[in-house]
Parts: structure tokens; sequence; C-alpha cells
């Protein structure tokens, strides 16, 4: 018997309110089989039918659209919104209502200059529209206003998504709006808070489909500069990808997965994954994003010199689709490219032209930095110079990672300035040493606020969960319970990690600095020579300052001085654990030789002449023994980040002073005994607990700390101290609100620091220098008990006397150790 035509129309109804809900799920076809059963209750296009079923039709073909537009691409999607116009007719609510979807799917193709025109219907005419509706209307503006690079605009209309979506309890639009301002505020340069912002929408429990989610992640990861963790979600966005359903999507994930692969350099791997978007968007009937993609080809060839008249064509038809499209960004794009190509093919006057067409609008800090490189390689062409533009790069560049309370996330954003600072080191080369020092300071992250990130229950109860999982699985490793176990520690450092990385600056105001001549002239009148080592041109090449007077010289070939480097690192971590026998013999052998390749390479032939030495390094030296170099034996060395950073050295009087013990070490009772001896009144803590170092740290001037440490290369946050009570971690320390000037770290291997592309090194002691502290103490590889002890009595007996803490530990390790001062001197007195 035929369904009554009311019920017939409530049905339809209800199943086109289904297919919404499965295209938000990204379902398209569960969707478009909903909309066919649907369509079958109302009479086809070509029967009369009433004013109410017209726009049950309509509707139904609008949300089929959508569908379609998934699967395949724009031309599918604008047949189906043409039949919807012809059935709307002069209706005015089904007229604003095909507005909206039209608006919808081409902002999505790209065509946003129309898009905006039709979405602006909401506004215009509000009175067609349900307060879901208004939300679902308000995602769409936004991201028009996003793709339009106004970013402030697009995250207003997704907050008020946001609260139509929770009023109207649809927990699929509320994940979307919370979801979508997070990427919009990292498009207003707000990093910790987009982080933050998606956190929120990844624990929503909404039925919805996580690629879109997971790409956006990866973005936002991209421009943060932590490229390893951008293509590994992207990855996971592609993993998620349905074979048939999420085309589009997966052509999305391939373009930013090859733009993340450019900046870490990846030239080849990057150009594949943009010629593998650039088909799929071309096969979708999509010519703006196949511009974008077409674009990082081209980049990739621009910084490996080939092809460059095909760049500057290819770019100059890439600017005229984003013109047509209305597309700022793809234009921003299509400049930068052409501008280089024109520089590098000799014509300065085409590529400042090319610049006059950028466009002004906020497009995030990794576009602003290319720029920047594109203008200052323009400058450079017509001979002028650039120095104006890599000046105010390195100073944007310190502006986006002042706003992090993340370390991680500080280290790694310098990545998206390397190709700036090689060009302004280049020239600086070209100069000589003093113009080589200047401009080492200027990309050294100088003036970062001390670390002061907002306080966080749900990070410190994570933490106290993964300190008892550790302590568990130290006491227990082959439990029964010990596989799950690690796969939740796992997870918790994960969690940790994302919530450590949305973390936002509380204080921005940094310390004020020396001028960089100031810097250098306070090392020499405190009797230091100074030498700094970088990379440049495949070499590894040092600047000296020697007596006070400055000197410039390639050292090595980089690859030689990493391998020799990593060898060291791996023998002094074989010959601590060694028993006595052929083996031992052949590896103290081997770290002899590595020793006195690096002396003969890096110090002899600067032919160091003052009492003490400031070493400043990069990757390529991270975490040498100094004082294990035959020539620098019962030499005072500090290893210093910056010559402006050694020159914040303290000096106090009278400190207060705590010593503190971890669980099962032999001679950490009597060290301890020894060094609170050498100072009056130090307090003594034995077996102490993880709150009882953070509040160490946070009252005393000077803290000693003997415990068992480990630096974790694969997460060097997690680099940990073992208290009593399991262990403390790097990325917690800031909860202390870190006081101390001068920290000892009488434990093994916390000194090590795993050093991200930039040279931003990360471990347990960087995290406290980054806190305020200005020294640090520690070894940068396994010592031993015994003689861990006898050299931090003889220490602290040095500094307690007067001594400057690099003269300390020269003086109580005059045949060679693996601690090392980091940072700056302390002294007392």
């Amino acid at each position: 018997m035929p369904v009554a035509e009311p019920d017939g129309l409530d049905r339809a109804r209800s199943l086109r309110a289904e297919a919404v809900s499965e295209n938000l799920a990204g379902r398209p076809r569960r969707a478009m089989a909903t909309l066919s059963r649907a369509l079958r209750l109302v009479p086809p296009p070509d029967q009369p039918a009433t004013a109410a079923e017209n726009a049950v039709r309509v509707a139904c073909l609008l949300t089929l659209a959508v569908a379609e537009y998934q699967l395949g691409g724009l031309p599918a999607a604008q047949t189906r919104l043409d039949e919807a116009r012809l059935l709307a007719g002069g209706e005015p609510e089904l007229v604003a209502r095909w507005r909206c979807q039209r608006g919808l799917i081409l902002g999505r193709s790209g065509d946003l200059a129309t898009a905006a025109a039709e979405l602006a219907v909401v506004v215009e005419e509000p009175q067609w529209f349900t307060p879901l509706e208004q939300c679902t209307i308000r995602l769409n503006r936004g991201m028009v206003f996003q793709w339009l690079g106004r970013p402030g605009e697009a995250a207003a209309e997704f907050e008020a998504a946001a609260e139509l979506a929770r009023d109207g309890g649809d927990d699929r639009q509320a994940f979307m709006a919370q979801h979508n301002r997070g990427y919009a505020l990292y498009l207003t340069g707000d990093l910790p808070g987009a982080l933050a912002t998606m956190a929120v929408a990844d624990r929503m429990d909404a039925d919805v489909f996580r690629g879109t989610a997971l790409y956006d992640r990866g973005l936002v990861l991209h421009e943060a500069g932590l490229l390893d963790e951008a293509v590994a979600a992207l990855d996971q966005a592609r993993a998620a990808c349905r074979p048939g359903q999420d085309r589009l999507l997966r052509a999305e994930v391939d373009m930013q997965r090859a733009r993340t692969l450019l900046l870490a350099g990846e030239y080849a791997e990057s150009a594949a994954s943009a010629r593998s978007a650039r088909r799929r968007f071309r096969r979708l009937g999509m010519a703006g994003p196949a511009a974008q993609s077409d674009l990082i080809v081209r980049d990739a060839d621009l910084a490996t010199g080939r092809r460059l008249q095909q760049a500057a064509t290819a770019a100059a038809e890439d600017e005229r689709v984003a013109v047509d499209l209305g597309d700022p960004e793809l234009r921003a794009r299509a400049v930068v490219v052409a501008a280089e190509a024109a520089a590098r093919l000799g014509r300065p006057e085409e590529a400042r032209l090319a610049l006059r067409r950028y466009p002004n609008a906020s497009f995030g800090l990794v576009l602003n930095l290319r720029l920047a490189y594109a203008t200052a390689v323009a400058n450079l062409a017509a001979g002028r110079s650039p120095r104006r533009q890599l000046a105010a790069a390195a100073s944007a560049l310190a502006a986006s990672q002042a706003a992090s309370a993340s370390l991680d996330s500080r280290a790694a954003r310098k990545v998206l300035s390397l190709r700036l600072a090689q060009l302004d080191i280049d020239l600086a080369v070209q100069r000589g040493p003093t113009d080589v020092l200047t401009t080492l300071e200027r990309w050294s992250s100088l003036g970062l606020p001390v670390v002061r990130p907002p306080a966080d229950p749900r990070q410190a109860e994570l933490t106290r969960r993964l300190r008892a999982l550790s302590r568990v699985l130290r006491e227990d490793p082959a439990g029964p319970e010990a596989a799950a176990r690690r796969a939740e520690s796992l997870r918790l450092r994960r969690e940790l990690t994302g919530l450590s990385l949305a973390q936002r600056q509380e204080e921005l105001g940094a310390a004020a600095l020396v001028h960089a001549s100031d810097a250098l002239a306070r090392i020499v009148a405190a009797d230091r020579d100074l030498l700094w080592f970088f990379p440049h041109d495949g070499g590894l090449w040092g600047v000296a300052m020697i007596g006070g007077r400055r000197r410039l010289a390639r050292l090595a070939e980089l690859d030689r001085c990493l391998e020799t480097t990593r060898r060291v690192q791996a023998d002094l971590r074989a010959i601590a654990y060694q028993p006595a026998g052929p083996l031992r013999v052949a590896v103290a052998g081997s770290l002899t030789a590595g020793l006195a390749w690096l002396d003969e390479t890096l110090v002899r032939p600067w032919r160091v002449r003052s009492p003490g030495l400031v070493v400043i390094g990069t990757h390529a030296v991270a975490s040498v023994p100094w004082g294990g170099l035959p020539s620098l034996a019962g030499v005072p060395v500090t290893v210093a980040s910056s010559a402006t950073g050694w020159a914040g050295r303290r000096r106090t009087g009278a400190p207060h002073v705590e010593v503190l013990t971890g669980p099962g070490l032999d001679h950490a009772a009597a060290e301890a005994a020894a060094v609170a001896g050498a100072w009056p009144s130090a307090g003594l803590r034995e077996a102490a607990t993880s709150g009882e170092l953070l509040a160490a740290l946070g009252s005393a001037e000077v803290v000693h700390v003997a415990a068992h440490g480990l630096h974790r290369a694969d997460s060097p946050l997690f680099s940990s101290l073992r208290m009593s009570d399991g262990d403390v971690y790097a990325h917690e320390l800031p909860a202390g609100r870190v006081r101390a000037g001068h920290v000892v770290l009488s434990a093994c291997d916390v000194g090590t620091a795993q050093v991200r592309p930039g040279d931003e090194p990360l471990g347990l002691a960087d995290t406290l220098l980054a806190l305020g502290v200005s020294s640090v103490v520690a070894a940068v590889a396994p010592v031993a008990d015994a003689e861990t002890a006898a050299t931090m009595a003889a220490y602290h007996a040095g500094l307690a006397g007067g001594l400057p803490s690099d003269e300390a530990l020269a003086a109580a390790t005059s045949t060679g150790s693996a601690f090392v001062v980091l940072g700056s001197t302390w002294q007392a007195g």
C-alpha cells in the first residue's frame, strides 16, 4: 500500500538528514544511497510537484552534490547544482540554500571569489536558515575566509559555529568548528593555540571521519617546524583514506607531504609527491590545487638549481590561474617562485616586479619566510644587500619561537629558516670573521623568554602515571603485564608531547641581552678564547677569537667530523661497561684515536693561548667531551649556545645550596656528604623525591643531584633523573619554576643533547638552561660511580673556594672527563 504523501515527505526529509550526517562523517557513498531512497519518495523533476515536494527535491540534490564532489570532483557536483538551480526557480528560500551549497563546493575547488559572494547570503538573508544550518554556513564562510588569507575572520566564524553546534547538540559540527578554529589560529601564527584547540577537538566523541583532522594537524606541525611529526600525521591521514571515496583528501595529503619534504631538503621525494598530487587534482578538475602542486615541483627545481626557465614560465601560468580563481595564497606561492627563478636567471628587474605583486595578506610563518628568501635572492641579483631582509626574517622567527612554551617546538622551528640562515652565513664568510660572528649570533635564538608555561593539571596527572609506570617496569621488566605497560608508557609520552606542543608562553618578556660586540669584549676581559664551529659549503668551519684576534678557517669535511664524533660517543658508552680484556683495549684505542683526531682538527690549529676557552658548537661536534681532548686537559672549557648567552654569567655571594641523591648509586651517600660539607649550611636530602627535586630547583641557588640519569635520543624531553619515587622528566621541570643559577647533574649521560636541524639542542641540561639556569655541569657519556664521587667532591671544594665553574671542573678533572660546563660560568663570592 503506497505511503501517504505527508508521511512520504517526512520520510524523505529524514533520509536527507541522514545523508547530511553521512557526508559529515566522510561516507559519501552511503549518503548517495540514502539520497536515492529519499528522491524516490518525491515526484521526479519532469513531473509537477507541490512547493513542499520541490523543496525536498532541491535539498536532496544539494546534499547529493556534496557527496558527488567528494567522489568525483567539481564536474560531478556541478551537474547536481545545475539541476537544483533549475528546480529552485524564483523561490527565495531555495535560491538562498542553493547559493550556500554552491559556495561551499566552489570554495573547496578553489574558486574563492565566487564562493565568498555566494556564502554572503547568510548575512544578507539569515531568515531562511535554522540555527544548525547557520552553523554549517558559518563553517563554510570560515573556510573561505581562511583560504582568502583572512584567518582572524575565519577564527571568529568557527567560534560562532562551535557555539551554535553546542547549543543544538550537534557533536559532529561542534568537532568540525573546534578543529577548524584551531587551523585558523595556526594561520594567524598562534601555533600553541592551534594545537591546543585541535587537541580539544580530538578528544570529542563525535562520529566524524578523522582523516581530514589528521591532515590539518600535519599542516600545523609543518608550520611549527616539526617536520618528522608532520610527515607521520600526513601518513596516518593517507592511510585513513578509503579507496574510491577520499580521492580529494588523498590528493591534498600528497601535496602537503610534498611541501613538508621540500622544507626538510628531500627535494626528489618532494617533487615525486607533488607530481602525484598534481595528477590527482587534474583528474578531479581542480585547477587551483593542481597549480599549488605544480609550484612545489618548481620550488624543488629551484632548490637544486635545475630547469630555471621552466620554473619561471610555469610560475607565471600558475599566477594567472590564481588571479582567475581569486586565490591569494596560490598567487603568493607563484610570486615567490617566479621571483626567485627570475633572479637566478639574472633578471633582477623581472624579480622585483614579481615581488610587487605579492598579496597583502597573512599566510603563516613558513610562507612569510619563503618570501623573505625570494626577496633576498632578488636583491643579490640586483647587486643590493639582502641583510635587512635576513635580519627581519631572524626576528620574525624568534617572535614565533617566543610565543611557544614548548622547548621542542621552539627548537624545531629553526628548520624553517635554514636556507635564510645559510644564505646569511654564505655572505658573512665573504666578509670575514667579525661578520661571521655577528651573523651566527643573529640566528642563535637570542633573547627568547625563560620558559613559563601555564599550569596544566592533565599534564601533571599524565606525568604522575608515567612516573609510576616507569618505576614498575624497572622493578618487573619481564612480567606478564610488561608489554601492556610499555604500550601505555608510549601512549602517555605521545599525549604529553602533544600537550607540551600546545602550551603557550605565559610571559613573553625576555631578559635584555648585551650586544654581540659587548659579549665578545667580555669574553676577552674574562681571559677566555672563543671557538665557534659551523657548517658551510659541505665543510666544518670555525671562527675563533684567540687573544682577542679573530680568525676564520675551514677545518674538515663535515661528514668526516660527524662520523668521528659519533664514533667517539659510541666508544665512550662501550668503554663505560666493558670489562678488562682485549675488547676493552680495542675500544680504548679507538676512543684515543678519535679524540686525537678531533683535537688535531678542531683545537690545535688555533693555538689557544688564554687560560680558558668558550666553545660554541654545531651538530657535528655535539656532546664532545672537550676535557678529554689531549690539548685541553686541565683547561677550563665552557660549552655555550652563543657569545651573548655566555656573557650572562652569574656570580652570587653566600649561595643557598641543596644536595639531593637518588636510589641505586653505591657512592651517592658519600658523594653527597662530601659536597654538602664543602658549603656552609647546605641542605642534604638523601633518597629525595621528585617533589623535593622540583622544590630545590625553585628555591636554591646551587642544586647538586647525584642520581641515575637517562638521555633519550628518540624523545629528548623525556630524558630523566631517577628519584626515589620515580623518574623526573625534562619536560616537567618548568612546573617547578626553576630559580637555580647553577645545577650539577652528577648522573650518566644527561649532558648529551639531541640536536634538531638549525643546531638547536634538546636534552635535560638544555631544558634547565632554557628555564633560566645560568650554568649546568653534566656528563656527555656514562661515568663510573666511584670516579664521579671523587670528581664532584673536588669540584665543589674548588667552587666553594671561589673558582668559576669552568676552572673548578678543570682542576677536578685534570686528566680528562665526560663532564662539561654548559651555558655560562657560575661563581660564588
